[in-house]
């Protein structure tokens, strides 16, 4: 919900003379496991035309996307599918940008988890690094092949706007990290053709403007469409009911969701099984012999092809004969059978693998059915996107769980569910730029949107904390507090909540509250606003153990001590006060805070957002 940008980075200056048609928008997926990058000009867009990059250094076969991997050797930076199969790359390094208390026990005590942090130290990198890292080489290569389908003298004079998309259920300083990691990858270095400009879409949103637009899908209105983005790490819910069919218009019909049960959950069982029923023998594997198994037999072949309904058929995964040594290549002592070298695994082994994660899907689905419920709609479609919502299995559990409740499940084929964030990410370009008065592409408001999200909902409240007078008959005796510089009884932790969990926050006004500060001496000229939020269903009124920072707004004070007003308290005392105004503006689906000092807004170079 928070957007540090300022104005959604009013900095792309294009006059009434400059054509639009210079525009580009480069729509980039950075997910867990891999990640996509499709782009289009604005011809494009209104051809219904968005480009995807298909081919990768290292593979001769078309992909919808790339790994998300690293890998150091000698002062060089190997990524995608160049890593060499006996490298050690360094994955999931997405995940490293969120706090240990961000995590569940169990994902924080997880191996991926924690073999990631090891790779950090064994680097000496942040996450921020290595995602600025893979994100500059993942840049550098999708200009060149923009440029080979376009032409230099053509890309060069064109303006970029990038979107990357982040999980929905990110928290404002993981999104913050990935904002300074784009500015050190150098996606945003300076053009001849202007300030490329970068904003930030939540992965759900995107793939419900990509798939509910594409060709042949038909909602109709009071529709309500249940947007399943089950990724390499996330899972994020969210539904949108169609409020009109053509053009199509839609809005979130309930709080979305989401939750760490993605792919990586998967491969991370089948990991634990495979060494379970090899033992001391998969401790003989090298580096190479791992990825032959999790990438070669687990991820290539049976996970993405496995389903239901094949109940007879043996899933049987090679295991290289360094893990056996001079021992038998047979042990059929229990199940999974090991013949010949080669575990022959069943069905119903291979379904573990997929339990947990498709637990907590289902308990997100669920969640999100009940709140529909609850407000008079009936979900009547679930679209599966991401590299796990492309699996057949996913779509078949989906299927027999909902189908009896008139629920249809949809699935895209091919490379459209790996494709949907990043073609997504590419409409939210256009569409920030059609919509928002403050975003400065002039004349994006002439093109046709083949679609529009007329309102969001927030998933957390936010606001400050502040004092008030004392009122026996409002507060509560534990928050009473003298204030020496005042000479008055008031009430400490108290609440201004600026937006409430639940609330459309397209459908909110700008709201602006003023607040002042007073003083004995001189402060400086550093000024901090303290931001909050909290995730309860029902904002709490006082400041409570689940209201928590949201970040700080750090001000200059550009006016001196002397200049401040003047305050005289109950004592009779002659004090000084600051005064200043908070904002909050609306902006898509997000929300800015703007602080004001003497009726000025505060610009980016007087005002740091700091998450902690």
């Amino acid at each position: 919900m928070w957007d540090p940008e300022e104005d959604f980075q009013k900095k792309m200056k294009l006059t009434d003379d400059d054509d639009v048609d210079d525009v580009m928008v480069i729509g980039i997926d950075f997910g867990t496991t891999y990640s996509g990058v499709a782009w289009a000009t604005v011809e494009d867009f209104e051809g219904d035309q968005i480009n995807l990059i298909t081919t990768w250094p290292g593979t001769g076969r078309e992909e919808g996307k790339v790994p998300t991997e690293l890998f150091y050797e000698d002062d060089k930076i190997m990524w995608g599918y160049e890593i060499p199969v006996d490298g050690d790359p360094i994955r999931w390094f997405k995940l490293l940008l969120l706090k240990d208390e961000d995590l569940d026990d169990e994902l924080r005590s997880s191996e991926f988890i924690l073999r990631g942090r090891k790779m950090l130290k064994e680097n000496n990198k942040t996450a921020i690094e290595l995602i600025a890292d893979y994100l500059r080489e993942l840049w550098q290569y999708t200009i060149e092949q923009i440029t080979k389908s376009r032409g230099e003298s053509i890309v060069e004079a064109m303006t970029f706007h990038v979107v990357i998309t982040i999980p929905a259920i990110w928290k404002g300083y993981a999104r913050q990290g990935m904002e300074a990691a784009a500015r050190q990858s150098g996606i945003l270095a300076s053009r001849p053709a202007g300030q490329t400009t970068l904003s930030f879409a939540p992965e759900p949103e995107a793939a419900a403007l990509s798939t509910l637009s594409e060709p042949g899908r038909k909602p109709k209105q009071g529709d309500v469409f249940m947007i399943c983005d089950a990724g390499g790490g996330t899972v994020d819910l969210i539904s949108y009911e169609v409020g009109q069919s053509d053009p199509l218009a839609i809005n979130e019909a309930v709080e979305g969701t989401g939750g760490l049960h993605g792919g990586i959950f998967i491969d991370e069982a089948f990991e634990a099984i495979c060494k379970s029923r090899l033992g001391r023998r998969w401790d003989r594997l090298s580096k190479a012999g791992i990825k032959e198994i999790m990438k070669g037999e687990w991820e290539h072949a049976i996970k993405p092809q496995f389903k239901l309904g094949n109940t007879a058929k043996e899933f049987i995964v090679g295991i290289p004969a360094e893990a056996f040594g001079k021992s038998s290549l047979d042990d059929e002592s229990r199940e999974p059978l090991i013949k010949k070298g080669r575990i022959h695994f069943k069905s119903s082994h291979i379904q573990q693998a997929f339990t947990n994660s498709f637990n907590g899907i289902d308990r997100l689905i669920d969640e999100q059915i009940q709140k529909a419920k609850a407000k008079g709609l009936r979900v009547t479609g679930i679209i599966l996107v991401g590299g796990l919502g492309a699996s057949p299995y996913l779509y078949d559990h989906a299927k027999l769980k909902y189908a009896s409740s008139g629920i249809s499940i949809l699935q895209s084929g091919g490379m459209k569910p790996r494709t949907a964030i990043c073609r997504g990410a590419v409409f939210k370009g256009f569409l920030d730029g059609m919509n928002s008065g403050e975003l400065a592409i002039p004349n994006l408001g002439m093109l046709d949107s083949p679609i529009t999200i007329t309102s969001t909902v927030s998933r957390a409240s936010f606001g400050v904390s502040l004092k008030m007078p004392w009122d026996a008959s409002l507060y509560s005796e534990e928050d009473k507090v003298w204030d020496t510089d005042e000479h008055v009884w008031k009430a400490t932790n108290q609440m201004n909540w600026y937006l409430k969990r639940g609330e459309n926050v397209v459908k909110k006004e700008p709201i602006r509250s003023s607040f002042y500060q007073t003083y004995r001496k001189d402060p400086g000229r550093a000024f901090t606003v303290s931001l909050l939020q909290c995730d309860d269903a029902i904002a709490p009124k006082r400041r409570t153990s689940n209201v928590v920072s949201l970040c700080e707004i750090k001000c200059t004070i550009n006016k001196p001590y002397s200049a401040f007003d003047d305050f005289v308290n109950n004592k009779g005392e002659r004090l000084k006060k600051f005064s200043y105004e908070l904002e909050m503006v609306p902006s898509g689906a997000a929300v800015e805070f703007v602080v004001y000092f003497d009726g000025q807004k505060q610009g980016t170079q007087n005002a740091k957002v700091v998450f902690g």
